[in-house]
């Protein structure tokens, strides 16, 4: 007899385990570390990488931002059940692991009981159930339908992102509570995944499934959709697992029960996590067995319990490592697309010309992909796209006679122009500064060279246009700063930026190109009208009163070049209606202060109350379907006694 069972572990196993959560620690707590880190929870889901397999295969699409890694891990848990056992349950889910855990407190406190029966064999159907529903609703949208519930998801990332709290919230809790109750309640009842590989286990009858389908849509093409495919293996499956409970021909490996050394203890029964009977069979072939090896190892006789008849304890710790090193290095050295959509017969994508290009950080899942599809779908003479999250890559096939690689980088460019900060009162000329920028083409990139200078004193605005490298030109206040001010901002190695968790530091990475450098001059009038509308709009009767008949009340108005405040406008002028002697509201951009023209009749109206209905807490606002609200007057007190007068 061996040692004491309560002091044997099960080192590889909680080895494995242990490494899995503190990993999940780690990326839990960079980001509170660092504010540049962004955790992936889901960098290598298998259970994401399945449904975006079956969304390729469905659409040609993958999805989400799911890439070959993801996909990879997948295909290494299916494998692994086929060759060895259900290895992912026992070794690498957390949610296992914890739940696991969770159960040998409740039996401690003799809280927990284990279904059997009619009821356990039933309830297995909401796995089923639930691993149809989710995967029908990620392939039709080419979105992770599991982010909406999956307890892990949700828990590590504080339920955001596309978490919805109120079918996230009941999952997590009937996961811990119900484990805590109920034996293995998530793994045995509920998990997806657990339903996907034990249709692996159920190989054979799963594929001749599928075998019939395609050949049934090669006889007639289109008929059978692929909902109903995965709708009867799901029910194939809930059916054998609930009828038989035990695998068929694979895994191969098995727990074995040597009856001769054998003293039936029971111990490998109530080691178990998932309650099998082990001590009264031969060969263990129960469904829920993920050969964790916890029998043997608790086992007070040696070479009582083995597999397949071989001390081989270590096997499925090992397995587990190489699956997933396999995969990773699988992945690493190929990705499917994202998309890969053609508009044309493939004969013309064998002569088409091909565009590639990388590090566009705008291409981030497939979302983002599929904009990107539509663009290209409009550019003559693109034949076809392909994207690659992972790496941030498009490839665009093109006919050489319509087009060139030249044109599809000029069409997949989006010009850039944001206002940054208002000229000061006194600057009557603003300075233009154009100058090339390399690793500045996707829109991202654009936007991260305009918050570099969104705080910066006397830079105004940003704009780009495409060019060989892309062209930006800066307005500026040449008494805030210089060019070469600028050029010194632009190739700072790293700059601190404000979020909404804090400041966080980023690494730019652009670089100055010499070629095309210019500088210029633009009065600001011109440059204000350039960002800004020179609103004009005529109301209450306008035309039926002469021009000598009018006044004009002129007043400085600096919210005409605040970017926060052009919505608020069509309000105020909707206030100035409700004045019947109010005839004409007219922003004009000057080489001082915009200033804003109201023309009004005066004998029907003065310039206080002009005045006075401007500063009013609250406006009373027209909308089109003729209702009338009341709304907060948005515009600061800057409407007082000045103000100049004209006919």
């Amino acid at each position: 007899m061996r040692k004491n069972p309560k002091k044997r572990i099960n080192y590889l196993r909680y080895g494995l385990q242990g490494s899995i959560l503190v990993m999940l620690a780690y990326l839990v707590i960079r980001p509170l570390l660092d504010k540049n880190y962004g955790a992936d929870f889901e960098a290598y889901c298998p259970f994401g990488g399945m449904q975006a397999l079956a969304s390729f295969f469905s659409s040609n699409t993958l999805t989400c931002s799911m890439t070959t890694v993801q996909i990879a891990t997948g295909l290494a848990v299916l494998f692994g059940v086929i060759v060895v056992s259900k290895l992912f349950c026992s070794y690498i889910c957390p949610i296992g692991t914890v739940t696991e855990w969770i159960g040998e407190q409740a039996r401690k406190m003799k809280m927990q009981v284990t279904l059997s029966g009619k009821p356990d064999r039933f309830i297995r159907i909401l796995k089923y159930s639930l691993l149809f529903i989710t995967f029908y609703y990620s392939v039709s949208s080419s979105e992770l339908f599991c982010r909406k519930f999956d307890p892990y998801y949700a828990s590590f990332t504080g339920f955001s992102g596309d978490v919805v709290w109120y079918f996230a919230l009941p999952a997590l809790i009937l996961t811990m509570v119900g484990s805590f109750f109920i034996r293995q309640f998530w793994c045995k009842y509920l998990c997806p995944l657990g339903a996907i590989t034990n249709l692996a286990a159920y190989a054979l009858p799963s594929v001749s499934l599928a075998l019939i389908w395609v050949l049934a849509n090669s006889i007639f093409p289109g008929t059978i959709s692929w909902i109903w495919l995965a709708a009867c293996i799901c029910l194939l499956g809930f059916l054998l697992e609930a009828t038989t409970l035990k695998f068929l021909i694979f895994p191969p490996l098995r727990i074995t029960r040597n009856s001769g050394i054998c003293t039936s203890c029971r111990i490998c029964d109530k080691k178990c996590p998932m309650s099998i009977p082990i001590s009264t069979v031969d060969k263990v072939n129960h469904i829920d067995c993920h050969l964790c090896v916890e029998c043997v190892v608790k086992c007070p006789e040696k070479a009582a319990l083995t597999i397949n008849n071989k001390q081989w304890n270590w096997l499925p710790s090992a397995a587990s490592v190489i699956l997933i090193a396999s995969a990773l290095i699988i992945s690493s050295a190929y990705e499917l697309p994202t998309i890969s959509e053609r508009w044309v017969e493939t004969s013309r994508i064998k002569e088409a010309g091909v565009f590639e290009m990388s590090g566009l950080k705008n291409i981030k899942c497939f979302g983002s992909s599929r904009s990107f599809a539509n663009q290209m779908k409009e550019v003559p003479g693109v034949l076809g796209v392909e994207t690659y999250v992972k790496h941030h890559k498009v490839r665009v096939y093109f006919d050489t006679k319509l087009t060139g690689s030249e044109k599809i980088k000029e069409a997949i460019f989006s010009p850039y122009s944001e206002f940054l900060n208002s000229p000061a009162a006194g600057l009557t000329t603003i300075k233009t500064f154009s100058v090339g920028i390399d690793h500045c083409f996707d829109p991202n990139d654009q936007s991260l060279l305009a918050e570099l200078f969104r705080d910066q004193k006397g830079v105004m605005s940003l704009e780009t246009t495409f060019g060989e490298p892309i062209q930006a030109t800066f307005y500026y206040d040449p008494g805030l700063i210089s060019s070469e001010k600028i050029k010194s901002r632009i190739e700072q190695k790293s700059v601190e930026l404000k979020g909404e968790e804090g400041t966080f530091t980023v690494e730019p990475g652009f670089a100055i190109n010499s070629k095309g450098q210019s500088e210029g001059t633009m009065e600001k009038a011109a440059f204000l009208e350039r960002y800004f509308e020179s609103r004009d709009v005529k109301f209450n009767k306008f035309d039926s009163y002469s021009a000598s008949s009018v006044k004009t009340l002129n007043l400085p108005f600096p919210s005409a070049m605040d970017p926060e405040m052009q919505d608020w406008i069509p309000y105020l002028v909707s206030q100035l209606s409700n004045d019947d002697g109010v005839i004409r509201f007219k922003i004009e951009f000057t080489s001082s202060d915009p200033l804003l023209l109201i023309s009004y009749v005066p004998t029907m109206t003065t310039r206080d109350k002009i005045i006075k209905l401007m500063n009013e807490p609250t406006f009373m606002v027209h909308y089109p379907d003729k209702s009338v609200k009341k709304v907060k007057n948005p515009f600061p007190i800057v409407l007082s006694g000045s103000g100049k007068e004209s006919k």
